[in-house]
């Protein structure tokens, strides 16, 4: 089934409403809390990120242990089903399920939460119990006084057991440690059935027990990532005294060394003892021995202390590749939360020998050095979280590629959408891999195979049937009465056209190129003239009606624009900019209209999702298709226009707080814009490899490129509501263009921009200092 993010939120939106208790749990966050600071060890750049935030309202993450990029994610679950519980976790809850392996990052739909583990103290309870009375099964209740989380380490006080809690990772396993009372019967509770979406998602799962210290195991999810098939193998720093095990709600009575069913668990007790008891887990998607390798590769001792340290200083460094200078505390843990985020995903999904699960669903062997990836949020993150790759991420750049091109050829979709663990979801519109290849090649990258990748990239653009690409491509459009998404599909394939016609050109197939990049413009087509906006169309040619401008579309089965209505839609034009102010009727026409979109009433209509957030008239922050707008208005000649609005939001849409995000956290897209904007820097089209400057936050930022070459942006202000630019110098050299080529910027220097209260109206204001025509 494709699902959006939205037809998923509609599923289950009554049960997740944001509640008085939510907000009582917000005013007790640790970032308040002293004791919460006495208890980090983070120093350096680390110190002022707070996992917290975004794990209120709706974005979605979660604050537990993981390392950067890494394949595990270790963290409390509070519960496992509904929107705002997609990570696992929302701070307004007071009661958690156990600790589970694998977790998204801010994604609209869930999935995952693999290898749970909850410790007891007492009687064993094979069932959750609920957050309204977690007694009732193996729930705990905790204080959110009592937590503590940092880059790679998270720790809670259970209240009902005084169980202490602690997590840390490596980038393929995780360490819990647990410091019982001295009292009780001390016991862990394994669940292989607890999912998002809860235990009816299991199909099927295996458990071993091998010696008096061992699991290995695995399960097939049917969820979102529909059949996911994922391997541990858990061991445990004491010998266990006995272990009991359940299948599909019976004690399992067959071979005590292997167990089947469909919801599996197992109660793993211990004699009582002073020593905490010590578990690491490690996970594999090819097979349990696999999970073990990797386990005994990265965590061959019991060094809890030092693996949290090793996680601290990967983070650290990674962390450290950006440094800023100014700001107020509250803007340097914003930007450094949100620089934290951005690693968060992709996730790593190939093991220490070079294997991975392919798309395909068969094992395949990478070459020496090379990584598999997972967890490619494309809609989303091709518009600033990769383009931030690029310049502080360069050496994964093109593992990142790689990795979406091997996805394309194993795909029985065609090329990556939204791909999680070795399974295609199908979710939101167009073919972003295309857009994260071409920039790739448009800035330079080596070791990617242009060949290959346009073999891959060509037969989508050109053959595939996939989601009305046959319609867009033989009516240059999708229509709206046979397809839901039909004006994101359409607008997102043409934007697919642009990228994929400029890897047909680095490729040599010049006439495939010209062909792409005149079907490119099928937008125009969309373009009502009698309303002024981008509108659905169906399949005889009429417009769709009745229409209004805040509309979602006009049918009652499906909504035709993807988060997004014909405000929106109308500026999703990133890679032909002039042809879209053409298209409005010149330069000044698309600044007014963009002046309307922000002045706009943020009336909705009533049949309008509750995704819908950080309205600035009918802009909406919240949601990704927007982030490019404000500094549209670079292209129209109105350069201060952008400054203060990009200024603005960056003020207006991030707190330091647990709801501290205007939506969904995206696998990092709503964090990147804040770091790009932050900066000082954005790429309305990253394919055309130019960057824009907005309105840089602060006073100094300094980007580490590898290679020996840094970044330096300085931005020398007498008050911090200077948002213009004055004067913008590079290297030394005065500039009249406020746009900089990515080879500018990979060749490192060094950018000054006197800031004032208004802008220096010589600035990017002429033709020929606008940002560049977007051709071949």
């Amino acid at each position: 089934m494709n699902l959006s993010r939205r037809s998923f939120l509609a599923s289950g939106i009554a049960a997740s409403l944001y509640t008085s208790s939510a907000r009582r749990a917000l005013s007790q966050s640790p970032s308040a809390d002293a004791g919460y600071r006495e208890t980090r060890k983070a120093v350096g750049y680390a110190r002022w990120v707070d996992p917290f935030i975004g794990t209120g309202g709706h974005g979605h993450t979660y604050p537990g242990a993981t390392v950067p990029f890494g394949m595990v994610q270790l963290s409390p679950d509070t519960f496992d089903s509904t929107w705002d519980w997609c990570s696992g976790y929302h701070i307004s809850d007071d009661s958690l399920m156990g600790f589970s392996h694998t977790h998204l990052s801010g994604t609209g739909i869930g999935d995952m939460m693999d290898f749970l583990v909850a410790p007891r103290l007492g009687d064993v309870r094979w069932v959750p119990g609920t957050r309204d009375n977690p007694g009732a099964g193996y729930r705990s209740r905790f204080r959110h006084e009592d937590e503590v989380a940092e880059p790679g380490y998270y720790s809670v006080l259970l209240q009902n057991s005084k169980i202490f809690v602690e997590l840390t990772a490596s980038a393929r396993a995780g360490m819990h440690r647990y410091t019982f009372p001295t009292e009780g019967d001390r016991h862990l509770l394994v669940d292989l059935a607890h999912v998002y979406g809860g235990p009816e998602r299991s199909e099927a799962a295996s458990l071993s027990v091998v010696g008096k210290d061992t699991l290995l195991g695995g399960r097939t999810v049917a969820g979102w990532a529909n059949g996911r098939l994922l391997y541990f193998a858990m061991k445990f720093s004491r010998p266990f005294q006995r272990i009991d095990i359940l299948a599909d709600g019976i004690p399992w009575t067959g071979d005590r060394g292997h167990a089947k069913g469909r919801e599996l668990k197992c109660a793993v007790h211990f004699d009582p003892g002073n020593e905490p008891v010590l578990v690491k887990t490690g996970i594999s998607a090819v097979n349990e021995q696999n999970a073990l390798a990797n386990l005994e590769h990265e965590m061959p001792a019991w060094e809890f202390d030092e693996l949290r340290a090793e996680a601290l200083q990967a983070w650290e460094t990674e962390l450290g590749k950006i440094q800023v200078e100014g700001g107020t505390p509250s803007e340097r843990r914003i930007f450094y939360t949100s620089l934290y985020h951005t690693m968060l995903a992709p996730t790593l999904f190939s093991d220490v020998d070079g294997r991975y699960r392919g798309m395909d669903g068969e094992v395949h062997q990478l070459e020496t050095g090379a990584n598999n990836y997972s967890t490619f949020s494309l809609w989303d993150t091709y518009r600033a979280a990769h383009p931030l790759y690029t310049l502080f991420q360069p050496e994964r750049v093109p593992d990142f590629v790689n990795c979406l091109i091997r996805m394309g050829e194993q795909s029985p979709v065609g090329m990556p959408v939204w791909p999680l663990q070795g399974k295609e979801t199908q979710c939101m519109t167009g073919y972003h891999s295309s857009v994260v290849i071409a920039e790739a090649l448009e800035k330079g990258f080596g070791g990617i195979d242009t060949q290959r990748a346009y073999k891959v990239l060509r037969q989508q653009a050109t053959e595939s049937r996939y989601r009305g690409l046959d319609q867009y491509r033989n009516c240059g459009y999708v229509a709206c009465d046979l397809s839901k998404d039909s004006i994101g599909e359409s607008m997102d394939y043409a934007y697919n056209d642009y990228a994929v016609a400029h890897i047909a050109r680095s490729a040599g197939a010049d006439r495939d190129a010209e062909y792409l990049l005149r079907r490119s413009r099928n937008y125009r087509v969309l373009y009502d003239r009698s309303v002024g906006f981008i509108r659905p169309r169906v399949a005889d040619g009429s417009w769709s009606s009745p229409f209004a401008a805040n509309e979602m579309g006009y049918s009652r089965n499906w909504r035709d624009y993807t988060e997004s209505n014909p405000w929106t839609a109308t500026f999703s034009v990133q890679g032909d900019v002039d042809g879209l102010a053409e298209m409005l009727g010149g330069r000044k026409a698309l600044e007014e209209k963009l002046d309307g979109i922000f002045s706009a009433s943020s009336d909705l209509p009533p049949n309008a999702p509750l995704d819908i957030a950080g309205l600035v008239g009918q802009y909406a922050h919240g949601n990704e298709p927007g982030h490019h707008i404000a500094y549209l208005y670079m292209y129209t000649g109105s350069p201060e226009k952008t400054q203060r609005r990009v200024a603005s939001l960056l003020k207006t849409m991030y707190t330091d707080q647990p709801d501290g995000l205007a939506g969904n956290e995206d696998c990092g897209q709503m964090s990147a814009w804040y770091v790009m904007s932050a900066m000082g820097l954005y790429m309305v089209d990253p394919v055309s490899t130019v960057y824009v400057l907005g309105s840089p936050l602060f006073d100094s930022v300094r980007i580490d490129m590898g290679a020996g070459k840094s970044l330096t942006i300085k931005a020398h202000r007498k008050s911090p509501t200077d948002t213009g630019i004055q004067s913008a110098r590079l290297n030394g050299r005065p500039q009249t263009r406020l746009w900089f080529r990515h080879e500018e910027v990979r060749a490192g220097g060094e950018i000054v921009l006197e800031m004032g209260g208004s802008s220096n109206p010589a600035l990017g204001m002429r033709a020929e200092d606008l940002p560049p025509p977007q051709t071949l």
